[in-house]
């Protein structure tokens, strides 16, 4: 277990040990020193003790749900501060009513969580300072440095002071006593507390040491007790608050998530619908080429027109567009209803089969056709009862 003691959340120069089965030291440096030792050991954190009233109230009852109540009620009369701002722990007594008691304000715990949080380290208990002093039953433990003075009264109590309050200290510590009060005392000043008999004095002579029992016990008084539900029941109160409000954002996100997929879904219909459409009419221009991805068709048609222009450099693969553009002028001109049954393309050969009523527009179309191409036409016909058909076969480019 490691223990570490701040004076202020921001403290540069922690001092943190090492506890076992027996006395640790207490070492000082600077956080860079100290994280290495916190890897895979349990932290507790000594904050102090100013921060923390450490108390005792008598309540009949061991329900915790019951003392949940009773507690807070039992002590609003000595708290001067907000109940509702405080955040309390307590730890009954087997043989007796009385119940030893923490108090801390709540913000102020969240800062001391919040300042090891940011040096990456996880605290799993939070205590008074006042625990760090060791401790045995039917005797005080008192350290004075500079101007602080902690007083350690019982397993589960204690505070600390300051020396301008050290004469009411004092008073309190042997109100009522007839004998001298056992002192176990470390301080800067032993001359002052020897010449006071009131108090038969132990001197502390392992100041620099902290002891397993010293935390023993203080450990059922973890500040971080209760941390976490309270701030589950904050977020359910926040969260019932703007309950309707959140109720009606989510229906709202529904719609629109709702919508944008009804939507996708008739877009995606409507694509699908063109690409079976544009597939259709890829293989009706080009009926030699298949598997034709509809998402690459238009590098594909690029494709091919430009092996129909003969970009390809293969002269048997020549271009019979200039011919197509003549025949469709040639048509025009013709008249007489010319009907086109089928066109097929043959290395350098184009062959038009086509149909009419009038034999004249045949040969109007042929004579437009080589007069346009500078080649001759030939062409083949048959009349039927009712129609000419015809067959044109026009030869390479001109």
């Amino acid at each position: 277990m490691l223990v570490i003691r701040l004076q202020t959340p921001n403290d540069p120069d922690p001092a943190w040990a090492v506890l076992s089965n027996k006395p640790a030291d207490w070492q000082h440096g600077t956080w860079d020193k100290l994280l290495p030792a916190t890897r895979g050991q349990d932290v507790v954190l000594l904050i102090p003790s100013r921060d923390v009233l450490l108390t005792q109230t008598s309540v009949n009852t061991r329900n915790q749900r019951q003392l949940q109540q009773a507690v807070p009620f039992a002590l609003e009369d000595s708290i001067a501060d907000d109940l509702d701002h405080q955040h309390i722990v307590w730890q009954t007594r087997a043989d007796s009513t009385q119940v030893d008691v923490a108090i801390i304000r709540r913000d102020r715990l969240r800062e001391w969580v919040s300042a090891l949080q940011a040096q990456q380290i996880r605290v799993s208990n939070v205590l008074p300072d006042v625990f760090a002093l060791p401790w045995e039953a039917d005797s005080l433990t008192l350290w004075q440095q500079n101007d602080t003075i902690w007083v350690r009264t019982g397993e589960l109590s204690g505070y600390s002071s300051t020396p301008a309050a050290l004469p009411l200290l004092l008073d309190s510590l042997t109100s009522g006593q007839t004998a001298p009060v056992r002192l176990r005392l470390y301080s800067d000043q032993m001359a002052f507390w020897s010449a006071d008999t009131r108090f038969s004095i132990t001197p502390e002579t392992q100041a620099e040491q902290l002891y397993p029992s010293s935390l023993q016990a203080p450990l059922k008084l973890n500040l971080l007790n209760g941390l976490q539900a309270e701030n589950n029941a904050q977020f359910r109160q926040q969260l019932q608050r703007w309950r309707v409000a959140a109720g009606l954002a989510l229906a709202s996100v529904a719609v629109a998530v709702g919508i944008y997929g009804v939507e996708s879904y008739r877009l995606q219909q409507q694509l699908d619908a063109v690409d079976a459409q544009n597939l259709q009419l890829f293989s009706e221009l080009f009926p030699g080429v298949s598997d034709v991805d509809p998402r690459g068709l238009k590098s594909r048609l690029t494709s091919e027109l430009a092996r129909i222009r003969g970009k390809s450099g293969d002269a048997a693969n020549a271009s019979h567009l200039p011919q197509l553009a003549a025949v469709a002028e040639a048509m025009q001109a013709a008249g007489g209803g010319l009907k086109v049954d089928e066109i097929r393309a043959q290395n350098s050969t184009l062959t038009l089969s086509l149909q009419t009523q009038n034999q004249q527009a045949l040969e109007t179309l042929r004579d437009t056709l080589e007069k346009s191409l500078g080649k001759a036409v030939e062409m083949q016909s048959s009349r039927t009862a009712d129609s000419v058909k015809a067959t044109l076969t026009l030869g390479g480019q001109s």
